[in-house]
Formats: C-alpha cells, sequence, structure tokens
C-alpha cells in the first residue's frame, strides 16, 4: 500500500514539474509597447493576427499601417506602407524595433500589453512630424 501511495505521488510530482517546465510559444497579437519613453517618444504597435495586419504608432499618432507575414521560428516580416522590417517575437512575448531617428539605431523593446489591439483617433495633429521619425 505504501508502495502504491508513493509511486502515485511521485508521478503527480513528475506531472507537475513537466508542466511547470514546458515551453510556450507566444503568439504575436494585440497590443506592444514601449515600457518607458524612447527620448520622450512611446511607441505602440497594435496587431489583428485574424487579418495579419498591424498598425504603428508613435506618442498616440499613426505613422504607419501594413500587413505581416509568418515566418518560421517567431520572425515575422512587417511590411508597413512606410517602412519594411522584421521582428522576433521571444518567448516573454516581447520584441525589439529599430528607429534610428528615435534612439539612435539601438533596439526598442516592445513589450505586450494585452491580447485585444489597441488603436488611436489620429486627430491629434503634428501627424506628419512624427511619420517623419520613421525615414
Amino acid at each position: 500500500m505504501k508502495k502504491k501511495i508513493f509511486t502515485m505521488l511521485s508521478l503527480i510530482i513528475i506531472l507537475l514539474l513537466g508542466g511547470c517546465t514546458s515551453t510556450i510559444n507566444p503568439t504575436l497579437k494585440g497590443s506592444y509597447q514601449t515600457e518607458k519613453d524612447v527620448n520622450g517618444y512611446f511607441i505602440e504597435i497594435s496587431i489583428q493576427q485574424q487579418e495579419s495586419s498591424f498598425v504603428e504608432y508613435i506618442n498616440n499618432r499613426e505613422v504607419d499601417r501594413g500587413i505581416y507575414e509568418d515566418s518560421k521560428n517567431n520572425v515575422y516580416k512587417m511590411k508597413g506602407e512606410k517602412k519594411i522590417f522584421e521582428i522576433t517575437l521571444n518567448a516573454a512575448n516581447s520584441f525589439e524595433i529599430i528607429i534610428k531617428k528615435l534612439n539612435n539605431g539601438k533596439p526598442i523593446q516592445m513589450k505586450n500589453t494585452d491580447d485585444t489591439p489597441t488603436y488611436f483617433s489620429t486627430n491629434l495633429g503634428e501627424v506628419d512630424k512624427y511619420k517623419a521619425l520613421l525615414d
């Protein structure tokens, strides 16, 4: 009887430990944004998974939009109207982008904030000023 209990407890522990160590591949969807400002700017990218589309914002102003291609190993090719770039989604459901005019070519960390994409009105003005940051 003790042997059966020991065997059952061992099996339960192995299953629990196995479940805790399994890696879950994140899915590119929802809203991603910088945790803090990048030289006075906040960047957000909204991903619409069903349409394979994205909208990029700087300080809540739309600066680019387009579609993305899913590829292997969590690498996505983002084809915007203004810019084409690649991102690599990591296990923490975040990725890096480069906007040379904002961060001198250094990567900017984008973290997932929600599985639902967030969209902003473009009636804030100065949109061309923000779009020029992507040049």
